[in-house]
């Protein structure tokens, strides 16, 4: 299934726009981290000036269309998520006998591009209880704390939520 990744050729005015931003957004950033004393910035202006280039350098090639309703439904879903993981991780965790079944749990990806495969792979990482510890070719494979937690079928329905994000259907079922 071909994804809706585009690759584009930037004019060189949206390169110093988008230059800029990043120059402002990590300039800001230093200053709420090291404070408003002056001489921090002999340190920050090459940071920041680093920071800003290499972000530039290494920002993908090509764009990925992001759609707003998705990505609105998207949020609470995720925290709403990882709120009552954490609670799970918790009281498995403060239970005298801890209970723990780790194993390892395999899932077929259907994401056709590799930012929206890189989403996947990283939110499942940020939900307690699991971890993206391998992915090869389309097979992703994820370490649990509970086999017998309904791992696959969370993460099929977080991939789901995240071909939404970028406006993308699966085969099989609505986003």
């Amino acid at each position: 299934m071909p994804g809706n990744c585009s690759p584009v050729s930037l004019p060189l005015a949206t390169r110093l726009t988008r230059l800029l931003a990043r120059l402002v957004l990590y300039a800001v950033l230093w200053s709420v981290l090291a404070g408003l004393d002056g001489r921090s910035w002999i340190i920050g202006l090459p940071a920041v000036s680093a920071a800003a280039c290499c972000s530039l350098f290494f920002a993908p090639q090509r764009l990925c269309p992001l759609s707003p309703l998705g990505l609105l439904r998207f949020i609470p879903f995720f925290l709403n998520l990882s709120f009552w993981g954490g609670c799970d991780v918790m009281r498995r965790a403060l239970s005298p006998v801890m209970p723990l079944n780790p194993g390892l749990v395999r899932y077929q990806v259907s994401l056709p591009e590799a930012p929206q495969q890189v989403l996947l792979l990283n939110c499942i990482s940020l939900l307690p209880g699991t971890i993206s510890a391998d992915f090869s070719g389309q097979c992703l494979t994820i370490h649990t704390i509970d086999r017998d937690m309904p791992v696959w079928s969370t993460v099929h329905l977080l991939e789901r939520r995240v071909a939404a994000v970028f406006g993308l259907r699966l085969a099989g079922g609505a986003p």
